[in-house]
Protein backbone atom coordinates (compact mmCIF):
# COMPACT_ATOMS: atom_id res chain seq x y z
CA UNK A 1 0.00 0.00 0.00
CA UNK A 2 1.34 3.31 -1.03
CA UNK A 3 1.09 5.94 1.90
CA UNK A 4 0.06 9.40 0.01
CA UNK A 5 2.39 12.68 1.69
CA UNK A 6 1.18 15.33 2.84
CA UNK A 7 2.18 18.55 1.21
CA UNK A 8 1.53 21.71 2.80
CA UNK A 9 0.98 24.74 1.06
CA UNK A 10 3.38 28.06 0.77
CA UNK A 11 0.83 30.09 2.22
CA UNK A 12 -0.01 27.84 5.19
CA UNK A 13 4.03 27.22 5.45
CA UNK A 14 4.19 31.40 5.54
CA UNK A 15 1.18 31.36 8.12
CA UNK A 16 2.66 28.93 10.58
CA UNK A 17 6.42 30.84 10.64
CA UNK A 18 4.90 34.05 11.31
CA UNK A 19 2.67 32.33 14.04
CA UNK A 20 5.34 31.00 15.35
CA UNK A 21 7.38 33.88 15.48
CA UNK A 22 4.34 36.46 16.84
CA UNK A 23 4.00 33.40 19.45
CA UNK A 24 7.14 33.89 20.41
CA UNK A 25 7.12 37.41 20.37
CA UNK A 26 3.73 37.36 22.52
CA UNK A 27 5.05 35.25 25.07
CA UNK A 28 7.96 36.75 25.62
CA UNK A 29 6.28 39.86 26.34
CA UNK A 30 3.97 38.49 28.69
CA UNK A 31 6.32 37.36 31.04
CA UNK A 32 8.03 40.33 31.02
CA UNK A 33 4.77 43.04 31.81
CA UNK A 34 3.64 40.45 33.99
CA UNK A 35 6.78 39.96 35.76
CA UNK A 36 7.34 43.77 36.12
CA UNK A 37 3.37 44.22 37.64
CA UNK A 38 3.83 41.25 40.02
CA UNK A 39 7.07 42.47 41.32
CA UNK A 40 4.76 46.14 41.51
CA UNK A 41 2.26 44.90 43.58
CA UNK A 42 4.77 42.65 45.62
CA UNK A 43 6.23 45.93 47.11
CA UNK A 44 2.85 47.76 48.19
CA UNK A 45 3.26 45.23 51.32
CA UNK A 46 6.29 47.60 52.80
CA UNK A 47 4.79 51.44 52.43
CA UNK A 48 7.11 53.81 54.42
CA UNK A 49 5.75 57.32 55.62
CA UNK A 50 7.13 60.36 55.82
CA UNK A 51 5.85 62.99 58.16
CA UNK A 52 6.72 67.08 57.95
CA UNK A 53 6.49 68.68 61.05
CA UNK A 54 5.63 72.22 60.87
CA UNK A 55 7.81 73.69 63.42
CA UNK A 56 10.89 73.00 61.56
CA UNK A 57 11.57 69.83 62.91
CA UNK A 58 13.40 66.87 61.31
CA UNK A 59 11.31 64.78 58.86
CA UNK A 60 9.71 61.77 60.98
CA UNK A 61 9.46 58.74 58.84
CA UNK A 62 8.15 55.28 59.77
CA UNK A 63 7.26 51.67 58.15
CA UNK A 64 3.38 51.13 57.86
CA UNK A 65 2.25 47.43 57.14
CA UNK A 66 -1.02 48.11 55.37
CA UNK A 67 -1.87 44.17 56.52
CA UNK A 68 -2.33 45.81 59.82
CA UNK A 69 -4.23 48.79 58.83
CA UNK A 70 -6.54 46.61 56.19
CA UNK A 71 -6.54 42.71 57.03
CA UNK A 72 -8.24 42.02 53.41
CA UNK A 73 -5.12 44.10 51.58
CA UNK A 74 -2.98 41.05 50.89
CA UNK A 75 -6.25 38.74 49.78
CA UNK A 76 -7.12 41.99 47.15
CA UNK A 77 -3.84 42.17 45.98
CA UNK A 78 -3.27 38.18 45.56
CA UNK A 79 -6.96 38.06 43.50
CA UNK A 80 -5.44 41.34 41.16
CA UNK A 81 -2.70 39.36 40.49
CA UNK A 82 -4.67 36.40 39.41
CA UNK A 83 -6.95 38.56 37.25
CA UNK A 84 -4.11 40.31 35.64
CA UNK A 85 -2.49 37.06 34.53
CA UNK A 86 -5.74 35.54 33.79
CA UNK A 87 -6.23 38.75 31.64
CA UNK A 88 -2.55 38.75 30.17
CA UNK A 89 -2.99 35.46 29.04
CA UNK A 90 -6.43 36.13 27.22
CA UNK A 91 -5.44 39.06 25.85
CA UNK A 92 -2.11 37.26 24.36
CA UNK A 93 -4.08 34.51 23.09
CA UNK A 94 -6.33 37.08 21.37
CA UNK A 95 -3.57 38.48 19.69
CA UNK A 96 -2.10 35.51 18.35
CA UNK A 97 -5.16 33.77 17.12
CA UNK A 98 -6.36 37.53 15.37
CA UNK A 99 -3.05 37.73 13.85
CA UNK A 100 -2.79 34.33 12.80
CA UNK A 101 -5.54 34.52 10.90
CA UNK A 102 -4.41 37.93 9.31
CA UNK A 103 -1.78 36.75 8.26
CA UNK A 104 -3.10 33.60 7.12
CA UNK A 105 -5.30 36.18 4.66
CA UNK A 106 -2.47 38.50 3.62
CA UNK A 107 -0.16 35.83 3.30
CA UNK A 108 -2.95 34.46 0.54
CA UNK A 109 -4.10 37.82 -1.31
CA UNK A 110 0.35 38.41 -1.54
CA UNK A 111 0.78 34.99 -3.08
CA UNK A 112 -2.09 35.53 -5.25
CA UNK A 113 0.34 36.63 -8.54
CA UNK A 114 2.53 33.47 -8.00
CA UNK A 115 -0.57 31.32 -7.63
CA UNK A 116 -1.47 33.05 -10.84
CA UNK A 117 1.85 32.36 -12.78
CA UNK A 118 1.61 28.52 -11.78
CA UNK A 119 -1.64 28.14 -13.07
CA UNK A 120 -0.76 30.01 -16.69
CA UNK A 121 2.50 27.79 -16.33
CA UNK A 122 0.63 24.75 -16.06
CA UNK A 123 -0.96 25.25 -19.06
CA UNK A 124 1.98 26.02 -21.72
CA UNK A 125 2.63 23.39 -23.83
CA UNK A 126 5.18 22.33 -26.98
CA UNK A 127 2.09 23.71 -29.18
CA UNK A 128 1.96 27.23 -27.64
CA UNK A 129 5.62 28.55 -26.56
CA UNK A 130 4.81 31.43 -27.94
CA UNK A 131 2.30 32.18 -25.38
CA UNK A 132 3.71 35.02 -23.03
CA UNK A 133 3.17 35.34 -19.30
CA UNK A 134 1.33 38.13 -17.94
CA UNK A 135 3.95 40.42 -15.63
CA UNK A 136 2.28 42.06 -12.32
CA UNK A 137 3.20 45.36 -12.05
CA UNK A 138 4.26 44.85 -8.64
CA UNK A 139 7.32 45.15 -9.47
CA UNK A 140 8.91 42.68 -6.98
CA UNK A 141 10.37 39.16 -7.38
CA UNK A 142 7.18 37.95 -8.72
CA UNK A 143 7.12 40.37 -11.80
CA UNK A 144 11.14 39.41 -12.59
CA UNK A 145 10.28 35.82 -12.51
CA UNK A 146 7.41 36.07 -14.53
CA UNK A 147 9.60 38.06 -16.69
CA UNK A 148 12.63 35.04 -16.47
CA UNK A 149 9.78 32.71 -17.29
CA UNK A 150 8.41 34.98 -20.66
CA UNK A 151 12.33 34.95 -21.93
CA UNK A 152 12.82 31.07 -21.20
CA UNK A 153 10.11 30.28 -23.30
CA UNK A 154 11.15 32.66 -25.89
CA UNK A 155 14.35 31.11 -26.02
CA UNK A 156 12.62 27.61 -26.06
CA UNK A 157 10.31 28.93 -28.63
CA UNK A 158 13.07 29.81 -30.98
CA UNK A 159 14.68 26.21 -30.54
CA UNK A 160 11.30 24.01 -31.21
CA UNK A 161 10.91 26.18 -34.28
CA UNK A 162 14.35 25.72 -35.28
CA UNK A 163 14.56 21.76 -34.75
CA UNK A 164 11.10 21.74 -36.44
CA UNK A 165 12.43 23.02 -39.18
CA UNK A 166 15.95 21.32 -39.29
CA UNK A 167 13.50 17.92 -38.71
CA UNK A 168 10.45 18.93 -41.69
CA UNK A 169 14.11 19.81 -44.00
CA UNK A 170 15.89 16.43 -43.22
CA UNK A 171 12.68 14.88 -43.79
CA UNK A 172 12.53 16.26 -47.18
CA UNK A 173 15.85 15.57 -47.89
CA UNK A 174 15.68 12.14 -47.14
CA UNK A 175 12.26 11.65 -48.91
CA UNK A 176 13.58 12.72 -52.53
CA UNK A 177 16.49 10.19 -52.85
CA UNK A 178 13.87 7.52 -51.24
CA UNK A 179 11.12 8.80 -54.05
CA UNK A 180 13.42 8.12 -57.14
CA UNK A 181 14.53 4.63 -55.77
CA UNK A 182 11.00 3.74 -55.46
CA UNK A 183 9.67 5.02 -58.90
CA UNK A 184 12.78 3.60 -60.94
CA UNK A 185 12.21 -0.09 -59.24
CA UNK A 186 8.07 0.32 -59.87
CA UNK A 187 9.33 1.14 -63.60
CA UNK A 188 11.79 -1.52 -63.99
CA UNK A 189 9.80 -3.82 -62.17
CA UNK A 190 7.26 -3.23 -65.22
CA UNK A 191 9.29 -4.57 -67.64
CA UNK A 192 8.63 -7.81 -69.38
CA UNK A 193 12.55 -8.09 -70.55
CA UNK A 194 14.60 -5.68 -69.40
CA UNK A 195 17.79 -5.63 -71.36
CA UNK A 196 21.86 -5.52 -69.60
CA UNK A 197 21.83 -2.15 -69.87
CA UNK A 198 18.33 -1.40 -68.30
CA UNK A 199 20.10 -3.37 -64.90
CA UNK A 200 23.17 -1.31 -65.29
CA UNK A 201 20.89 1.97 -65.68
CA UNK A 202 19.05 0.88 -62.45
CA UNK A 203 22.47 -0.42 -60.51
CA UNK A 204 24.03 3.30 -61.29
CA UNK A 205 20.63 5.03 -59.80
CA UNK A 206 20.65 2.71 -57.06
CA UNK A 207 24.46 3.62 -56.42
CA UNK A 208 24.41 7.29 -56.43
CA UNK A 209 21.17 7.90 -54.53
CA UNK A 210 22.28 5.58 -51.59
CA UNK A 211 25.51 7.04 -51.73
CA UNK A 212 23.27 10.22 -51.20
CA UNK A 213 21.51 9.14 -48.33
CA UNK A 214 24.51 7.78 -46.53
CA UNK A 215 26.28 11.21 -46.85
CA UNK A 216 22.84 13.13 -45.89
CA UNK A 217 22.67 10.77 -42.65
CA UNK A 218 26.33 10.73 -42.23
CA UNK A 219 26.38 14.54 -42.06
CA UNK A 220 23.00 14.37 -39.68
CA UNK A 221 24.66 12.44 -37.56
CA UNK A 222 28.01 14.18 -37.28
CA UNK A 223 25.66 17.81 -36.84
CA UNK A 224 23.79 15.64 -33.80
CA UNK A 225 27.49 14.22 -32.34
CA UNK A 226 29.64 17.60 -32.06
CA UNK A 227 29.22 17.83 -28.51
CA UNK A 228 30.44 14.55 -27.74
CA UNK A 229 33.78 14.81 -29.14
CA UNK A 230 36.89 15.65 -27.65
CA UNK A 231 38.19 18.63 -28.17
CA UNK A 232 41.70 18.64 -26.57
CA UNK A 233 44.22 17.56 -29.87
CA UNK A 234 47.22 19.63 -30.72
CA UNK A 235 46.05 20.19 -34.77
CA UNK A 236 49.13 22.19 -37.20
CA UNK A 237 46.85 23.98 -39.42
CA UNK A 238 49.75 23.47 -42.27
CA UNK A 239 49.14 20.31 -42.04
CA UNK A 240 45.64 19.49 -41.86
CA UNK A 241 44.87 21.95 -45.14
CA UNK A 242 47.47 19.58 -46.40
CA UNK A 243 46.11 16.77 -45.69
CA UNK A 244 42.19 18.41 -46.98
CA UNK A 245 44.27 18.87 -50.28
CA UNK A 246 45.36 15.47 -51.22
CA UNK A 247 41.81 13.85 -50.29
CA UNK A 248 40.26 16.65 -52.56
CA UNK A 249 42.90 16.93 -55.80
CA UNK A 250 41.10 14.34 -57.41
CA UNK A 251 37.81 15.89 -57.03
CA UNK A 252 39.40 19.52 -57.74
CA UNK A 253 41.06 17.74 -61.32
CA UNK A 254 37.92 16.56 -62.19
CA UNK A 255 36.20 19.84 -61.57
CA UNK A 256 39.12 21.11 -63.79
CA UNK A 257 39.56 23.58 -60.63
CA UNK A 258 43.23 24.50 -59.45
CA UNK A 259 43.97 24.49 -55.18
CA UNK A 260 46.65 26.45 -54.02
CA UNK A 261 47.84 27.18 -50.39
CA UNK A 262 49.19 30.26 -49.62
CA UNK A 263 51.90 30.60 -47.08
CA UNK A 264 52.76 34.24 -47.50
CA UNK A 265 50.74 35.16 -45.01
CA UNK A 266 51.90 32.39 -42.37
CA UNK A 267 53.82 34.04 -39.81
CA UNK A 268 55.11 30.42 -38.69
CA UNK A 269 56.13 27.03 -40.15
CA UNK A 270 53.17 25.95 -37.95
CA UNK A 271 50.13 27.16 -36.88
CA UNK A 272 48.28 25.35 -33.85
CA UNK A 273 45.34 25.49 -32.41
CA UNK A 274 43.64 22.93 -29.67
CA UNK A 275 40.97 21.37 -30.64
CA UNK A 276 39.08 18.10 -32.45
CA UNK A 277 40.91 17.01 -35.49
CA UNK A 278 38.39 15.46 -37.02
CA UNK A 279 36.15 18.15 -36.57
CA UNK A 280 38.23 20.96 -38.24
CA UNK A 281 39.58 18.81 -41.02
CA UNK A 282 35.68 18.56 -41.70
CA UNK A 283 35.34 21.92 -41.52
CA UNK A 284 38.23 22.96 -43.62
CA UNK A 285 37.30 20.09 -46.36
CA UNK A 286 34.04 21.26 -46.62
CA UNK A 287 34.58 24.92 -46.92
CA UNK A 288 37.08 23.84 -49.47
CA UNK A 289 34.68 21.22 -51.31
CA UNK A 290 32.09 23.93 -51.53
CA UNK A 291 34.74 26.69 -53.10
CA UNK A 292 35.07 23.74 -55.77
CA UNK A 293 32.13 22.59 -56.55
CA UNK A 294 30.94 26.46 -57.14
CA UNK A 295 33.72 27.66 -58.98
CA UNK A 296 34.15 28.74 -62.27
CA UNK A 297 35.24 26.82 -65.45
CA UNK A 298 39.07 26.37 -65.19
CA UNK A 299 39.02 28.57 -61.70
CA UNK A 300 41.05 28.08 -59.01
CA UNK A 301 40.65 27.73 -54.47
CA UNK A 302 43.22 29.56 -52.52
CA UNK A 303 43.93 28.61 -48.89
CA UNK A 304 45.99 30.46 -46.24
CA UNK A 305 46.47 30.97 -42.54
CA UNK A 306 47.35 33.78 -40.45
CA UNK A 307 46.45 35.55 -37.30
CA UNK A 308 44.87 38.85 -37.14
CA UNK A 309 43.22 40.43 -34.34
CA UNK A 310 43.62 37.59 -31.54
CA UNK A 311 42.27 35.43 -33.81
CA UNK A 312 43.24 32.50 -36.14
CA UNK A 313 41.70 32.62 -39.09
CA UNK A 314 41.51 29.60 -42.38
CA UNK A 315 40.93 31.93 -45.29
CA UNK A 316 39.21 30.02 -48.19
CA UNK A 317 39.13 32.11 -51.72
CA UNK A 318 38.16 30.90 -54.85
CA UNK A 319 36.88 32.43 -58.23
CA UNK A 320 33.37 32.35 -58.35
CA UNK A 321 30.37 33.98 -59.02
CA UNK A 322 30.43 35.44 -55.56
CA UNK A 323 27.50 35.59 -53.09
CA UNK A 324 24.27 38.11 -52.94
CA UNK A 325 24.73 40.37 -49.68
CA UNK A 326 21.06 39.04 -48.17
CA UNK A 327 22.46 35.15 -48.75
CA UNK A 328 25.96 35.73 -47.34
CA UNK A 329 24.37 34.69 -43.64
CA UNK A 330 21.51 32.35 -44.92
CA UNK A 331 24.38 30.49 -46.22
CA UNK A 332 25.26 28.94 -42.69
CA UNK A 333 21.88 27.83 -41.82
CA UNK A 334 20.77 24.28 -42.62
CA UNK A 335 19.87 23.26 -46.24
CA UNK A 336 19.77 26.25 -47.21
CA UNK A 337 20.57 26.50 -51.34
CA UNK A 338 21.25 29.77 -53.18
CA UNK A 339 20.78 28.00 -55.89
CA UNK A 340 18.90 24.65 -55.42
CA UNK A 341 18.86 23.11 -59.04
CA UNK A 342 22.38 23.22 -59.38
CA UNK A 343 22.87 22.15 -55.81
CA UNK A 344 21.13 18.82 -56.09
CA UNK A 345 23.06 17.91 -59.77
CA UNK A 346 25.93 18.19 -57.56
CA UNK A 347 24.07 16.37 -54.35
CA UNK A 348 24.31 18.78 -51.83
CA UNK A 349 21.87 18.99 -49.04
CA UNK A 350 22.77 21.76 -47.90
CA UNK A 351 24.45 20.80 -44.96
CA UNK A 352 28.33 21.74 -45.79
CA UNK A 353 28.45 25.06 -44.68
CA UNK A 354 25.82 24.45 -41.61
CA UNK A 355 28.14 21.90 -40.61
CA UNK A 356 31.14 24.35 -40.62
CA UNK A 357 29.34 26.82 -38.33
CA UNK A 358 28.45 24.34 -36.03
CA UNK A 359 32.49 23.07 -35.72
CA UNK A 360 33.59 26.48 -35.34
CA UNK A 361 30.79 27.46 -33.07
CA UNK A 362 31.95 24.45 -30.67
CA UNK A 363 35.69 25.79 -30.85
CA UNK A 364 34.80 29.22 -29.80
CA UNK A 365 35.06 30.56 -33.32
CA UNK A 366 32.81 31.96 -35.66
CA UNK A 367 32.73 31.65 -40.02
CA UNK A 368 31.76 34.44 -42.37
CA UNK A 369 31.91 35.69 -45.98
CA UNK A 370 34.98 37.81 -45.46
CA UNK A 371 34.30 39.45 -49.04
CA UNK A 372 32.28 38.18 -51.99
CA UNK A 373 31.64 39.69 -55.82
CA UNK A 374 31.14 39.06 -59.61
CA UNK A 375 35.06 38.02 -59.19
CA UNK A 376 34.78 35.42 -56.28
CA UNK A 377 34.33 35.30 -52.61
CA UNK A 378 36.78 35.14 -49.44
CA UNK A 379 35.14 32.80 -46.27
CA UNK A 380 37.17 32.96 -42.93
CA UNK A 381 37.10 29.79 -40.54
CA UNK A 382 38.15 32.23 -37.42
CA UNK A 383 39.56 30.40 -33.98
CA UNK A 384 40.34 32.17 -30.88
CA UNK A 385 43.80 32.45 -29.76
CA UNK A 386 43.23 31.39 -26.37
CA UNK A 387 42.53 28.09 -27.94
CA UNK A 388 45.73 27.98 -29.83
CA UNK A 389 49.36 28.13 -29.38
CA UNK A 390 50.61 26.87 -25.98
Amino acid sequence: MIKKRFHTSLQLKLTLLLSLLMIISCVLMYFFISHSAVSGMDGLQNYMIKVDPQDGDSPITFNVDPKALFPQFEQEIQETKEVFLLRSVIATTTIILLSSVCTYFLTKKTLTPLQKLTSEVSQIQAQNLSTQLSVPNSKDEIAQLTSSFNEMLTRLDNAFSTQKQFSANAAHELRTPLAVLQTNLEVFEKKQEPEMVEYQQLFTMIREQTTRLSQLVGTLLDMTNLKSVPRTDQVALEELVDEVFCDLDPVAEKAGISIHFDDSSSQDSHTDVTGSYVLLYRAVYNLVENAIKYNRPNGSVTVSVKEKNSQVMILVKDTGIGISLENQKKIFDPFFRVDKSRSRAMGGAGLGLALVDSIAREHGGSVKVLESNEKGSIIALMLPVSSSKN
